[in-house]
């Protein structure tokens, strides 16, 4: 009778209590995978944010211009600016991304480092896409160069 008893209810119970010990810690091993993802979540939005806000405080596109032409100004670059093409380009419903394109001709290698440096190192919202830089036809000593700036802005801001 006491083993019928225990072959009925008892050995069914340490099985099932076997099976959830098991549940039990794969489950925490998935919480504290989604607490470690959910962490990483806030982080990647939070940095989101800041560079939201960032692009709202983005000046619209001929301050951008503006500004790049002061920066031409003080690195005595406005002599050799061949061009400067600024253009846009929407990237989704909510964004849109200004590219302009300058090309310097016969600057030396202490002028285009200061002119990049000056542009990485303000508070826009602006980076260096591509950089071409070719030793000058006139004097090899010179070097010509095309830079293109980007920067990011809300749609109907520019």
């Amino acid at each position: 009778m006491l083993l019928v008893a225990f072959q009925i209810f008892v050995r069914p119970a340490i099985g099932r209590i076997r099976t959830l010990r098991r549940v039990i810690s794969e489950k925490r091993q998935a919480l504290s995978e989604l607490l470690a993802k959910s962490q990483e979540y806030n982080t990647v939005s939070s940095e989101l944010e800041k560079i939201r806000s960032e692009m709202e405080r983005q000046p619209e596109e001929r301050k951008i211009l503006s500004f790049i032409e002061g920066i031409q100004k003080e690195c005595g670059l406005m002599q050799k600016v061949v061009y400067m093409k600024p253009s846009a380009n929407t990237v989704n419903d909510v964004y849109e991304e200004t590219t302009i394109e300058i090309k310097l001709q016969s600057i030396t290698l202490d002028q285009l480092i200061q002119f990049l440096l000056k542009i990485e190192s303000s508070e826009l919202t602006i980076g260096i896409r591509t950089l071409d830089i070719k030793r000058g036809v006139r004097d090899s000593n010179l070097l010509d160069t095309i830079v293109q700036l980007v920067s990011l802005s809300p749609i109907g801001r520019i």
